[in-house]
């Protein structure tokens, strides 16, 4: 129960509508994002497999109004946009990658909130693919 609670907890912050709080950035692809994918490798495998990813992500970033140690920390969900493997043309898709984030206290014991946290460990949750809207009509 409590690994879901971050998530639902950053969830309705984020939809409270604190911009100033919580924002969005962006994140290298391969160098933020995938190591966290490849926590789970037969889901990175198929992934990897299926899609060619952009070179950037779009993830949450903790404000200072949260935690001014943390300011302008990148924590999930990360956006990317992706195509089908080996195709030509733009990116049609947004895979969606949804972790759960743990804070922690400068002795290492996991915290409910980012207030007081020292640092930050994120585990692949789930993904989600979401096709572009078509324009077809």
């Amino acid at each position: 129960m409590k690994k879901y609670l971050v998530p639902a907890v950053l969830g309705i912050v984020l939809q409270c509508t604190l911009a100033t709080a919580f924002a969005g950035g962006t994140v290298d692809f391969v160098q933020d994002v995938q190591p966290i994918i490849m926590q789970r490798p037969f889901f990175a495998k198929f992934l990897f497999d299926t899609f060619d990813f952009d070179k950037s992500a779009d993830a949450v970033t903790i404000g200072r109004e949260v935690n001014p140690q943390l300011a302008g920390y990148r924590i999930g969900p990360y956006t990317v946009f992706a195509k089908k493997k080996g195709t030509a043309g733009p990116y049609n898709m947004e895979v969606v990658i949804d972790t759960n984030v743990h804070f922690f206290d400068a002795k290492g014991i996991e915290l409910n909130d980012a207030e007081h946290a020292k640092t930050v460990k994120e585990d692949f949750y789930a993904v989600e693919v979401n096709p572009f809207p078509s324009t077809n009509k």
